[in-house]
């Protein structure tokens, strides 16, 4: 099925949009995790990467009988100090995809958010880039331990909210793990993949993205090579 004439763009964050310095954030984790009398991970480089928060918590509680409650709390307690605390000064903007979302809110094309962050965190990182007022809807990492289902909770967002249903080849999922890319194909949405995270395009290409960049610079171009012709 060919897209549809009008593209949806649903960008993930980090990696993709920017990267929040990891000291910042691993002291944030290390803190609420002691808090909570939660191991602390082994925090390797991509361990992350991809994944949903809900997965990621959920992980390093691990099994016990008031996980579910441990999970409310701790949670509740980092999205508060994410809140407070994370600022433009630990966030590093991935240039070319920041001005990749001005361009496209400029040619008014939709843009929402496809991201394993909590809602509330997700939206604090685009404020801190710059970007506060820039996505109206979203699939977020709060509810599903599976990214899977991201695309699919942004997509019944855009329909409350526009009151219209689109294919779902009319998304285009952009994000720099395998991960987005399989969220896609789940979701029956196309994928852009980029090489701004922690991937090489050789590691994503195996995955089979629509489309695979080293820069989000000139969304009308590569939407083109989407199929999307825009006016």
């Amino acid at each position: 099925m060919m897209p549809q004439s009008r593209p949806i763009l649903l960008y993930d964050i980090d990696g993709t949009l920017l990267n929040v310095k990891r000291d910042f954030l691993l002291s944030i984790i290390a803190e609420q995790l002691e808090r909570f009398g939660v191991e602390k991970p082994d925090a390797r480089p991509q361990s992350f990467a991809g994944r949903t928060d809900r997965g990621i918590f959920m992980e390093l509680i691990g099994e016990r009988e008031d996980g579910e409650e441990i999970f409310k709390r701790l949670t509740k307690s980092y999205m508060d100090a994410m809140n407070v605390n994370l600022t433009s000064m630990h966030v590093h903007q991935i240039e070319k995809a920041v001005e990749s979302v001005r361009a496209a809110k400029n040619l008014d094309i939709p843009i929402g958010l496809c991201t394993g962050n909590f809602r509330s965190v997700a939206m604090k990182k685009v404020e801190a880039a710059g970007l506060n007022g820039f996505f109206s809807f979203g699939g977020f990492g709060g509810i599903h331990s599976d990214r899977n289902f991201l695309p699919g909770e942004a997509a019944n967002e855009y329909q409350e909210i526009f009151g219209i249903k689109p294919e779902s080849n009319s998304y285009v999922v952009i994000g720099d793990t395998p991960n987005d890319i399989r969220c896609a194909k789940y979701f029956g949405a196309l994928s852009v993949a980029v090489t701004t995270g922690g991937f090489t395009a050789a590691q994503l290409e195996p995955h089979r993205p629509d489309l695979i960049l080293d820069s989000l610079d000139n969304p009308r171009h590569w939407l083109s090579k989407l199929g999307f012709e825009l006016s």
